[in-house]
């Protein structure tokens, strides 16, 4: 049996869009324009919190106002939010096969909803997200968490994420790490991943 532990964001939600749009509409409402294509590589490179934060920096409003007004936005459009082609019958080949799933994401309280919306929420057996008191990736607290609550082999864990933080975080954490590159990606591998994988089904062939 082996275990799986997957992001979200850009893994196994096909959020980007809405996430751009929502901080892109957030900070027109201030009447501050920006480049979407500047903020989805900022995003994917980083975090939300980190483009809103250099954004205080740039605009003098608070990190919590905005942080608070775009997730509002993000609550709105969550219903937006598709899959990642193949992710349902990714996650139900492995799941037939004994292996277990399990998330540790950036994303906050909107995170079980939207599991439910897409219909994958009971395959999942935890979730750990933003608000779960760990700090965030890469640092490996969120994946050492489920390692030593349900006394894992690191040999047979897997982190599955979309990006070089992901990878980072997998490598602090002593498991394997399966880069998702989508044809549209901005990761740049750096060595950390175990397994790069074009298509999330090409996950149930290792």
């Amino acid at each position: 049996m082996r275990t799986f532990i997957w992001d979200l964001d850009g893994t196994l939600l096909d959020s980007y869009k809405t996430i751009v749009d929502g901080l892109y509409d957030t900070y027109k409402e201030y009447g501050i324009e920006l480049n979407k294509e500047e903020i989805h590589e900022h995003v994917i490179t980083y975090s939300v919190s980190s483009f809103i934060n250099k954004m205080t920096g740039v605009t003098g409003i608070s990190f919590d106002e905005m942080k608070k007004r775009y997730s509002e936005i993000g609550e709105e459009k969550k219903k937006e939010i598709r899959l990642i082609p193949g992710a349902k019958e990714t996650l139900k080949a492995l799941s037939d096969r004994g292996d277990k799933h399990y998330v540790f994401t950036h994303r906050g309280k909107s995170t079980e909803s939207v599991l439910k919306q897409l219909d994958i929420y009971d395959v999942v057996d935890e979730i750990v997200t933003s608000q779960s008191g760990f700090a965030r990736k890469p640092e490996p607290d969120g994946i050492n968490y489920f390692v030593d609550k349900y006394d894992l082999n690191r040999k047979n864990v897997y982190y599955v994420g979309d990006r070089t933080i992901d990878m980072d975080c997998a490598k602090n954490a002593g498991v394997n790490g399966i880069l998702y590159l989508s044809e549209n990606s901005y990761c740049k591998p750096n060595g950390s991943e175990t397994f790069i994988v074009n298509e999330l089904s090409d996950i149930v062939l290792l």
